[in-house]
């Protein structure tokens, strides 16, 4: 981009590198990091004067990048239980010393809880940081009991989004009949029988126009 052009930061945020690139080409930022991310990020960089950062995430995902970028690249980042008690086994993850755990702010509250659990046991010092964002922790409780209730469940997601596909995971686990759609040229007419209750809901960045465009086509299928 020239001098002068605008450079939109989108919600998951950037670590400080982009921001210095950003200065340097003289470009405009239009900083719309999630206020939650922005905590988390603040909380890290405090963090990691203390001791070993630990991040449950994605690991390459966008928001992940901007927090290990807060400590340049010095944490460790897993995606789960597994991937933590291979680093532990192999040396590569010591846990004699103090270690800071925190969460990618979309992650499963439980999967989070599940870790953080085993390390508490097997850790002599750590310190957990409760980093999921509180409307996704809602909604993991609220997506169980709506995928309970209905026959078949359309979750409406892009497949790249991290968050959708920790959503509907979890609508599978409690209606194995969830189905996940990019939009509706993704329905298949062959999910749903006559007296189907049919339920529609989506990841947290799904918009709403676009969750009634699938109920629609859904209504309009028989």
């Amino acid at each position: 981009l020239p001098a002068g052009e605008k450079l939109l930061i989108r919600a998951h945020g950037e670590p400080p590198g982009t921001y210095a690139q950003a200065r340097t080409r003289g470009l405009r930022l239009i900083d719309c990091t999630c206020p939650v991310v922005l905590r988390l990020q603040k909380s890290i960089r405090e963090a990691y004067k203390k001791g070993e950062v630990l991040i449950f995430g994605k690991i390459g995902h966008a928001e992940v990048l901007g927090l290990i970028g807060q400590v340049g690249g010095d944490a460790t980042v897993v995606e789960n239980l597994g991937q933590l008690k291979a680093l532990v086994e192999s040396g590569a993850f010591g846990i004699s010393g103090h270690i800071e755990v925190f969460s990618q702010t979309t992650m499963n509250p439980e999967a989070y809880g599940e870790l953080c659990r085993w390390l508490s046991d097997a850790a002599p010092d750590i310190a957990v940081h409760d980093t999921i964002c509180r409307q996704v922790a809602s909604r993991h409780e609220q997506l169980g009991g709506f995928a309970r209730a209905h026959d078949v469940v359309i979750f409406v997601t892009g497949s790249t989004s991290s968050n959708g596909k920790v959503l509907s995971e979890l609508c599978r686990r409690e209606n194995p009949r969830t189905y996940n759609v990019a939009g509706v040229d993704d329905i298949d007419p062959m999910w749903f029988g006559p007296m189907d209750f049919v339920g529609v809901c989506g990841a947290t960045s799904t918009p709403k126009w676009l969750l009634e465009q699938v109920e629609a086509h859904i209504k309009n299928l028989h």
